[in-house]
């Protein structure tokens, strides 16, 4: 039977897979079968382009910029 880590990574292309399984942690995720880990490593290079730990101001400030120029679009409801 798969663990549904594997079945996630199975979903990532390749270039995703090597990040995931270069990550500090890999091993560790992988031995305890962490269903919740391998997600979150995923989001951390998805959207910090794993400059997280380098850039930790300037990625939050750029987020907030974001979320401040994100508008509803027509039609949608809150």
């Amino acid at each position: 039977m798969q663990s549904l880590s594997t079945v996630i990574l199975a979903l990532c292309d390749a270039n995703m897979k090597d990040k995931v399984k270069a990550h500090d942690n890999y091993a560790e995720i992988k031995h305890t079968r962490d269903t919740l880990k391998p997600l979150q490593v995923i989001k951390q290079y998805m959207y910090s382009n794993g400059s997280e730990d380098t850039y930790t101001i300037y990625n939050q400030v750029m987020a907030t910029i974001n979320l401040f120029h994100m508008r509803q679009e027509k039609g949608q409801s809150v």
